[in-house]
């Protein structure tokens, strides 16, 4: 799939952020790395030679350091590749010109029997972390040229040079002890074979690293996407609800107790009548927006607005402690809301119901477009609810069994007796509430 120039930002800033996350591992990774080989300097070579190249080993330790000044900057790129670099340089120099000891003279063809070579597998290793395969194969390119350089100037110093080739056929212990450990013995097949696993190792690493950069582009990418969608579908459906829809494709139907908030705006034709239309959904979505964050911090969801008046309910879909609780204490913001607030230059009355009961949950519709609702009685006994406002001139009333489980509201509810609901067989417990501002 081809991405668009957005995604393609996206994807870019993302492996942007973490090449200069690895490079700066990589940078903490290697000092951390060569104090350790300082300390091992200190501790297992013989004085003088201990304190030179503990002391020496330290210093680049803390120059090692400095390109984190330009992490960020302009020239973090070019430090990125002259970091590497400057290391194998380092190794190459410290393979020619560092001596195996302070005593007698040793040849210094015999640091090949060292392990001083394999710091070029360790530095290519260390430029992983940089996520940039252009990076690990410049660094393993360094490492060969440095192999081959401090082979070359090691041999150049050399009068007579012995090597697996000076070997017979079947040769005896006595001619392979003769060879081996001469100390003209360079072993120039095993260089090449230390080179081509140098080469070897930086190929791997470069595919290990693109195929990590293609996870990155792949995450940037999805995240992208779940973000544009979610987006998109939190236009039409509450953010809850597009994040389970995003994750699994549908909502799977559920029946629980929960409480159900409707809230409508008394008078609103009266109002819209004498306003222009742009006026009116300008109000309208100024009202929305500031009960839908309500319901969103009391734990509730908004189902949806259904012309001037939106239902709202808590613990459907997802789950919320007191919930009865959590319903009346939007219903007693939302009241202090109209109280104290102006939309779009309009003072609003609200009525609202509030009921409690077994609700069933999920999407319904057609194949091709689909809708997430809430049924049960108590969605219809909380608009009966909030019609009967008008009779009792109350701004909010609740159910019994809303009252009896928010136990929160008891000192703000005034019992309005029972009440016989339209639609319904049965009498209902029906409690004003009041905003308690």
């Amino acid at each position: 799939m081809w991405l668009n120039a957005p995604a393609l930002s996206a994807a870019d800033d993302a492996l942007a952020m973490a090449e200069r996350q690895g490079f700066r591992l990589a940078l903490l990774g290697r000092t951390t790395a060569v104090l350790l080989i300082a300390i091992y300097c200190f501790s297992v070579f013989y004085p003088p030679i201990n304190y030179y190249t503990g002391t020496a080993v330290l210093l680049l330790a803390l120059v090692g350091l400095t390109p984190l000044a330009l992490v960020g900057r302009r020239h973090e790129l070019a430090a990125r590749y002259a970091f590497f670099a400057f290391d194998m340089c380092l190794i190459s120099l410290s393979i020619v010109y560092v001596p195996l000891s302070t005593g007698d003279d040793i040849p210094q063809n015999l640091v090949f029997i060292t392990s001083r070579t394999q710091y070029y597998s360790v530095a290519v290793a260390v430029s992983v972390l940089t996520l940039s395969p252009a990076l690990v194969i410049w660094t393993g390119l360094w490492a060969v040229a440095g192999m081959i350089a401090a082979t070359l100037a090691i041999m150049s110093g050399m009068d007579q040079i012995s090597s697996f080739t000076d070997l017979p056929a079947t040769p005896s212990r006595a001619a392979f002890y003769g060879v081996v450990f001469n100390p003209n013995f360079l072993g120039i097949s095993v260089r090449v074979t230390e080179a081509v696993q140098i080469i070897l190792l930086t190929g791997i690493a470069a595919l290990a690293v693109y195929r990590a950069r293609g996870v990155v582009l792949a995450r940037a990418q999805a995240d992208r996407e779940r973000g544009r969608i979610q987006q998109l579908f939190g236009r039409y459906v509450p953010p809850q609800i597009a994040e389970q829809l995003i994750g699994t494709g549908h909502l799977a139907p559920q029946t629980r107790e929960a409480s159900l908030l409707f809230a409508d705006i008394e008078g609103f034709t009266r109002l819209s009548e004498s306003l222009p239309p742009a006026e009116v959904i300008a109000l309208l979505n100024e009202f929305f927006t500031a009960t839908t964050h309500i319901t969103d911090q009391n734990g509730g969801v908004v189902i949806s607005y259904v012309g001037d008046a939106l239902i709202a309910a808590f613990n459907a879909p997802l789950p919320v402690e007191k919930y009865a609780d959590c319903a009346v204490a939007a219903a007693k913001a939302m009241m202090q809301l109209v109280e104290t607030r102006d939309f779009n230059g309009h003072r609003l009355r609200l009525r609202i119901g509030i009921a409690t009961g077994p609700v069933a949950a999920g999407t319904v519709g057609g194949a091709e477009r689909q809708s997430y609702t809430v049924y049960g009685d108590a969605v219809n006994l909380a608009q009966r609810l909030e019609r009967l406002n008008k009779e009792y001139g109350t701004t909010c009333l609740i159910c019994g069994n809303t009252y009896g489980l928010a136990t929160s509201c008891h000192a703000h509810a005034v019992d309005k007796g029972v009440t016989q609901v339209r639609g319904r067989d049965q009498t209902v417990q029906v409690y004003a509430l009041a905003s308690a501002s």
